[in-house]
C-alpha cells in the first residue's frame, strides 16, 4: 500500500488580508478562477481563504504535515500573525494498492452488497465501493484507490478486508 495524498486543514484564527497577497512570492491568487489563494510549498501546496481557514494537500506521508505547516506559516507570516494559528488536522488520506489479481467487477457487485456499490462501466471503468471506514475504487486490473481515511492503519485494515472478500469470489 502506498499513500498518494494526505490532506490536512486548520484555522489561522484571523482574517487573511488578500490585498496583501502580492507581498508573498509563493502565493498565486486569481479571483476570476477561485476564491482561495494557493501557496506553493516544498512538499505539497496550501489553499488559504479570507476567513483564515487553510488546507494543506499533495503530501505523500503523514510526517510531511508538520514540515509543510511550518513552511506555510513562514511564507504567510508577512501578512498574518502565525502565533494565532492552530496546527492542521488530517482530513483525508488517499492510498493506492495493487491486489495483484484480476478483479471480476460484475461478480463483485453481489458480493459487496449492491447498496454500497456503484458500477457503470459505460461512464467509469472502475467499481466504487463505499464501506463503513472509507471508499475504494476497484479496477479489473487489480489496482485499487482508497480514500476517506484519517489513519493509515484503518486504511490497511479496510484494504485487507476488501482483498479477502475479492479472493473468495475469484
Amino acid at each position: 500500500m502506498k499513500i498518494i495524498n494526505v490532506v490536512a486543514s486548520g484555522d489561522l484564527h484571523q482574517p487573511v488580508p488578500f490585498e496583501r497577497l502580492p507581498e508573498l512570492p509563493a502565493a498565486n491568487y486569481n479571483p476570476n478562477v477561485y476564491h482561495g489563494a494557493y501557496i506553493l510549498l516544498s512538499q505539497g501546496k496550501a489553499t488559504i481563504y479570507r476567513s483564515g481557514k487553510y488546507i494543506i494537500y499533495g503530501l505523500r506521508a503523514l510526517d510531511e504535515i508538520d514540515t509543510s505547516y511550518q513552511k506555510f506559516l513562514i511564507l504567510i507570516s508577512p501578512i498574518i500573525d502565525p502565533a494565532l494559528a492552530s496546527p492542521p488536522e488530517v482530513r483525508n488520506i488517499v492510498g493506492m494498492d495493487d491486489f495483484r489479481t484480476r478483479i471480476p467487477l460484475s461478480r463483485l457487485i453481489v458480493a459487496l452488497k449492491m447498496e454500497r456499490v456503484e458500477y457503470e462501466p459505460e461512464q467509469f471503468p472502475g467499481l466504487i465501493y463505499r464501506g463503513d471506514a472509507g471508499t475504494a475504487l476497484l479496477f479489473s486490473s487489480g489496482k485499487v484507490i482508497l480514500a476517506g481515511f484519517k489513519d493509515p492503519g484503518a486504511m490497511e485494515v479496510f484494504a485487507s478486508g476488501l482483498k479477502a472478500k475479492i479472493e473468495k469470489i475469484v
